[in-house]
């Protein structure tokens, strides 16, 4: 893999990721992204269905290197409603 330059190829790579994971995925918002020496952080929502009506969304967090694009830390967590 390339060098993760700017933040829009970071997000690409980071949605590729999320992509393979969930095969009924209906969109990801991100909320932060940003670089920090060596790794970027990115953070944000993904929203999939789970039956015919029901969508369930969840926060997720993920750590790629910098100069790979390699996804070294990934979480998801539910969604709370309040």
């Amino acid at each position: 893999m390339v060098e993760m330059k700017g933040s829009s190829e970071a997000e690409d790579r980071a949605r590729e990721f999320i992509k393979e994971r969930h095969f009924r995925l209906k969109q990801i918002l991100f909320r932060t992204v940003r670089k920090e020496e060596d790794v970027w952080l990115i953070e944000g929502e993904v929203s999939f269905r789970r039956a015919y009506f029901l969508t369930t969304k969840r926060f997720f967090k993920l750590r790629m290197k910098v100069e790979t694009g390699e996804v070294v830390f990934y979480e998801e967590m539910r969604h709370h409603s309040t």
